[in-house]
């Protein structure tokens, strides 16, 4: 099946400030997917 959404080894930094560090996933069509993590874990940073 084809992924809908692939995300391989997404890095966001502020400064030097690594907020998510090399995240990789896919989504396939039908699959229910959620982010679970405490609080600046860079949920919301990793879906911007």
């Amino acid at each position: 099946m084809t992924a809908l959404l692939e995300v391989e080894d997404l890095r966001v930094a502020y400064g030097k400030i690594e907020a998510v560090k090399g995240i990789s996933f896919s989504v396939e069509a039908g699959q229910v997917v959620t982010l679970i993590g405490t609080n600046g874990a860079g949920k919301t940073t990793t879906l911007r």
